[in-house]
């Protein structure tokens, strides 16, 4: 299997590792994409995609240092909204400035509004009419809004503190604090509403501030201990931002059931079962996000700072990953399918597919087709072929020379804190920032 990485020339030698890893039920394979080319209406919404093909949130990181989009940030969502997709899911956007992840993060703001009506209008103009999610996020332990690091976090966890250690004294985040962030949530929901956008993501995954807390079992007070404490501040972040839903204008959510942590540390995990997914609480919550308002989730797996390996397989990148990439593969899209089965009214977009390359489509055919999603995300996929989507729907197939090639050099120059994109496929744009960034000639 040539150490799992991706070496594959037909559909029927990919088939052929799939069924020897006994992965077969959960990585199916179709070579009919029709069902790809169907439109789906998001619940009882008038919220419509052309297609089951859809971008997931993408962070570039070039902003304006007030938080609003710049050059790049337009010219990103013009090239993935141009593409074909039937939805574009805009990427990581602040609510507060604490909360940034650096200084080239998003933040929706009164002052930085006309700037997001702009990236909205240019999203429905090059897509004729797609529908554009605003995600709104505060970052939390990771949080760095003047590119040094200032976390917020939840609580002390040592796991997570393998990668990215936090001093024993630094103070965890008060009660009072996360009070407010439900009115800071609705705010920016009611903002990104106004700017044009179809919908709010509330996001909760990867564990930033609303991911750390579901895990939060040592922590003392009302944000702590209990489900009902730890999953308090997410929910009532929805429901602020469902004041604002309408026909025409979504709730949404990004939304990681599982991290991949072990217990007490990660959320979904199994007490007793290292390395298993627990779905007691995660199928709880997911139940109580649409009791809420949710009605779109794009769902994701494990956290990029921790185990990369786990929410977006690679052959290259920190380290080399310690499963079979198509085990990865197999763990995204078993916990969509099982996303599907406990909570069918979410319209459900699963992951997973850009590792496959060129045989993606025939992944995610499959699984639109089987009921286990209801459209398939492709993120770094839109950094390094925007036009995928359109390749797919008018040729059935995806060009193997345009194909991201999971090098993880995106996430290198974003670590380096640098505005980030796909040097290999737009080589002019993010070449140069790549070798500025890692310091190379």
């Amino acid at each position: 299997m040539s150490g799992g990485r991706f070496h594959y020339k037909s559909r029927e030698e990919l088939a052929e590792d799939i069924a020897a890893l006994g992965l077969a039920d959960s990585i199916p394979l179709s070579p009919d994409h029709a069902v790809l080319k169907t439109p789906l209406t998001v619940g009882h919404s008038a919220v419509t995609l052309k297609n089951r093909l859809t971008i997931h949130p993408m962070e570039g990181f070039d902003s304006t240092p007030d938080g609003a989009p710049g050059e790049l940030t337009y010219r990103r969502i013009r090239r993935m909204a141009s593409g074909g997709a039937g939805l574009v899911w805009a990427e990581a956007t602040a609510v507060t400035e604490d909360g940034r992840t650096n200084r080239g993060q998003l933040w929706i703001t009164e002052d930085s509004l006309d700037a997001f009506k702009k990236m909205a209008e240019i999203a429905h103009e090059a897509s004729d009419g797609a529908p554009i999610i605003l995600q709104l996020t505060h970052s939390g332990r990771f949080s760095k809004p003047d590119n040094t690091p200032c976390p917020v976090i939840a609580m002390h966890n040592p796991v997570m503190n393998e990668t990215m250690p936090i001093s024993p004294d630094w103070p965890v985040v008060t009660d009072e604090y996360l009070d407010a962030l439900p009115e800071l949530f609705g705010k920016a929901a009611g903002l990104a509403k106004v700017a044009g956008f179809d919908g709010a993501d509330i996001k909760c995954c990867h564990k930033y501030l609303f991911s750390e807390l579901l895990s939060a079992r040592e922590r003392p007070g009302r944000y702590g201990g209990s489900f009902e404490n730890r999953t308090r501040v997410f929910l009532d972040s929805i429901r602020a931002a469902a004041v604002h839903r309408s026909p025409d204008f979504l709730i949404a959510s990004r939304f990681g059931p599982y991290e991949h942590i072990p217990y007490p540390w990660g959320f979904g995990a199994a007490e007793d079962r290292p390395g298993e997914i627990d779905w007691d609480e995660p199928d709880r919550l997911y139940r109580l996000m649409a009791d809420c308002g949710v009605s779109l989730c794009d769902m994701t797996l494990g956290s990029p700072y921790y185990n990369p390996h786990v929410n977006r397989p690679y052959d290259n990148g920190g380290y080399d990953p310690p499963e079979e990439r198509l085990a990865g593969v197999a763990r995204l899209m078993d916990a969509a399918a099982h996303m599907k089965r406990t909570v069918p009214e979410i319209t459900l977009i699963g992951t997973g597919y850009t590792w496959l390359r060129q045989f993606a489509p025939d992944a995610a055919a499959a699984q639109v087709g089987a009921g286990h999603i209801d459209a398939a995300g492709f993120g770094r996929m839109a950094f390094a072929y925007p036009d995928f989507a359109r390749d797919l729907l008018a040729n059935d197939t995806l060009d193997p020379k345009k194909v991201c090639v999971t090098c993880s050099k995106c996430t290198a120059i974003m670590r380096k804190m640098h505005a980030t994109g796909c040097p290999i496929r737009d080589r002019e744009v993010y070449l140069p920032m790549m070798k500025e960034a890692l310091g190379e000639e």
